[in-house]
């Protein structure tokens, strides 16, 4: 996530959301969208030209998916990027089931894309403990909205999550929390963990609040004068372990097309890019769209109330897996990201079976040696393989009778060279076929 909300309506731009029924009960899973955003002055990331159908091919490419909506982050309202990007967006959306977040001080409520829940708007932001609850309230007041801020910044928040909502009391409906989404940055390697979570949820639950969680692949950012890596091996399948556990009500996916942190699972337009962040992280030369069949069974499971992921189902067809690598060894000499000594020389995969699958294993295979062969079964099954070698990747699924049913190959062999003085950490992704 790049800049600093300094306002409340910039807070506000990160996301709110409606919809057309009134299903409190039900699940939501929204993708977080980069619709405007300026990152330290140096450049804007999401924006999207209105000569191309690229607003468009992103809500179709969503609604394939499985997502109920995009959380539009936009970082400067008032700018002639951010109204276009966002009005392609709306004006799409206008006959779809699919709908949107938006900021209240740039959109009025009554635009057939908006998203409600409970029949009120539901505002969410990145960052905003800061503000703090007497404005929060007071914008909740005002406006009529179901308010999901991400107050982390909030002293309680982590600390005293009872007190936490104490203090905050009716000026939110729930939170989003944003950081437990990745391990922190680490010297060695790190598991994402659900600890922090379970503590705000139970806190949240108690106070009659309803919590979302983040869901996401990597974090690593090489640009604007700062370089990071909180460890991407088995961190999306682990985090759907958790979600599945804690069910919340809301389950965000981070990101839809932020290149700057290279955690985007669909496409990430250039017209909205600089050259320094397409060194790394560009969706044409480092698709990650190869998620996006592992979170559409995610989302299935989770809508469907399942609290395992034994209980994951291939959205469609007879598997749902994923292959996915860096492109350099750790021992690779240029500039390193903060964080990179939690980083394996590995290859990753998740892959999902139907109910009664039994008999199958993945086998791993780097630089033409073969690293495992591991059983695999119904619903989810996932690991990271040491051994990543230099050469071509490849994964493949193989029945009981020793027959391939499957595979993902790489389509950019792994190396140990820098590019352009630097360690590129982004993740090569490779769906299965």
């Amino acid at each position: 996530m790049y800049g600093r909300m300094n306002s409340v309506s910039a807070l506000l731009l990160a996301g709110s959301a409606f919809l057309t029924q009134s299903i409190v009960e039900s699940k939501f899973v929204f993708a977080h969208y980069m619709a405007y955003t300026t990152i330290l002055t140096y450049a804007l990331v999401g924006t999207v030209d209105s000569s191309t159908t690229h607003a468009q091919q992103d809500i179709d490419g969503a609604i394939n998916v499985g997502f109920d909506a995009f959380a539009l982050n936009v970082g400067n309202p008032s700018a002639y990027w951010a109204k276009s990007t966002t009005q392609q967006l709306f004006d799409y959306a206008s006959n779809k089931s699919f709908k949107l977040f938006f900021s209240f001080d740039f959109y009025g409520d009554d635009h057939p894309a908006h998203l409600k829940y409970n029949d009120l708007p539901v505002v969410s932001s990145y960052s905003g403990g800061s503000v703090g609850p007497d404005t929060w309230k007071n914008f909740k007041n005002s406006n009529n909205v179901y308010l999901i801020p991400n107050p982390e910044s909030d002293g309680n928040y982590y600390s005293n999550p009872s007190g936490f909502f104490q203090s905050w009391g009716d000026s939110i409906d729930g939170v989003f929390t944003w950081e437990t989404a990745w391990p922190d940055t680490s010297d060695t390697p790190v598991n994402v963990s659900s600890t922090k979570d379970q503590a705000v949820k139970s806190a949240a639950d108690a106070a009659g609040k309803s919590y979302m969680m983040g869901l996401s692949s990597l974090q690593y950012k090489h640009c604007c004068g700062d370089s990071w890596y909180r460890a991407g091996e088995t961190n999306l399948p682990e985090r759907m372990e958790q979600i599945l556990s804690l069910s919340p009500e809301f389950t965000e996916v981070i990101t839809w097309n932020d290149a700057g942190e290279s955690h985007y699972i669909g496409p990430c337009w250039p017209e909205g890019l600089t050259d320094e962040i397409l060194q790394y992280g560009n969706s044409d030369t480092a698709p990650h769209d190869g998620w996006q069949p592992l979170i559409s069974s995610f989302i299935d499971a989770f809508k469907a109330g399942a609290t395992d992921v034994g209980s994951m189902k291939p959205h469609t067809g007879n598997f749902a897996g994923t292959m996915w690598y860096r492109g350099v060894l750790i021992s690779c000499s240029g500039d390193k990201p903060r964080g990179s000594g939690a980083a394996i020389d590995a290859v990753n995969y998740a892959v999902v079976l139907p109910p009664g699958s039994s008999g199958y294993s993945i086998r791993v295979t780097s630089g033409g040696q073969v690293l495992a062969t591991q059983p695999v079964g119904a619903g989810l099954s996932y690991n990271s393989v040491a051994g990543l070698k230099t050469g071509a990747q490849k994964i493949e699924l193989v029945d009981g009778s020793g027959q391939v049913v499957a595979s993902a190959n790489s389509q950019v062999d792994v190396s140990n060279e820098p590019t352009n003085g630097f360690c590129n950490y982004n993740y090569y992704v490779a769906g299965m076929q």
